[in-house]
């Protein structure tokens, strides 16, 4: 389910009333996780503008700049995503019979938030600095522009837009792998499941995830990954016996 900007609170039911069983859980983490982004994102604008110089020269940002950078963004994000994982595992697991070893799954969480979060944030980066070659170029070429205007221009990269999507995606992908992981479990003991793909069914839905798309679909219909299928998605699963 995708939400326009602004809305804190999402609508996490489908069309015939199934609510998402974590929805109360991923508002609070969603708010928490965009609170952390914001503040971090704000820093990271000051710490670019800051090498930068004035007048700005992209040859100021080291490699070593952004790999500083990355490290200060993934020290915020990568413990959010492992706890919202296991936090998706918990919910998972309490409504089936089946025991394992919580350090294994534990350990399995965190590992795929390691992986997964240095992808994250080195395509995150590459797209803030394409957005900073476009405006500070534009700033060489237009006589008296100032460095307040750059800022303003650099906010798409790191306002609280950018913040807000990819803490709405973000959570969504942490619980829907959380689900993932308890799936692979219950393979390992011997009982098959299948996620079917639920998502909240209004007049926002967008057409990816609504009615006649992914909506009610079994996972061999869309593959391993799950949710999200785009920014801002509120998608979630379920997890469905399959006949033995």
């Amino acid at each position: 389910m995708r939400l326009p900007f602004g809305d804190t609170k999402a609508i996490r039911r489908t069309f015939f009333g199934e609510m998402d069983p974590d929805g109360d859980a991923k508002d609070v983490d969603e708010l928490r996780l965009l609170r952390l982004l914001k503040a971090r994102l704000n820093g990271q604008l000051d710490d670019v503008l800051a090498e930068l110089g004035d007048p700005p020269d992209l040859n100021n940002l080291s490699p070593e700049f952004w790999d500083t950078e990355a490290g200060k963004l993934i020290a915020v994000i990568r413990p959010e995503l492992e706890r919202m994982t296991m936090t998706g595992i918990a919910s998972a697991a309490a409504a089936v019979p089946v025991l394992w070893d919580e350090a294994v799954i534990a350990r399995e969480a965190a590992e795929w938030a390691g992986r997964y979060v240095y992808d994250l944030v080195t395509g995150l980066d590459a797209n803030t600095l394409a957005l900073l070659r476009t405006v500070v170029s534009r700033f060489v070429q237009t006589s008296g522009m100032t460095i307040g205007q750059l800022r303003s221009e650099l906010i798409p990269a790191f306002g609280e837009r950018r913040a807000q999507m990819i803490a709405v995606t973000e959570t969504t992908r942490a619980y829907a792998e959380g689900k993932r992981k308890v799936q692979e479990e219950l393979q390992r003991g011997g009982i098959h499941m299948t996620r079917i793909w639920r998502t909240a069914m209004d007049e926002r839905v967008c057409p990816i995830c609504g009615e006649g798309a992914l909506e009610g679909t079994p996972e061999s219909e869309w593959g391993r990954e799950g949710p999200p299928a785009h920014p801002n998605c509120r998608c979630w699963t379920v997890l469905s016996r399959l006949p033995d």
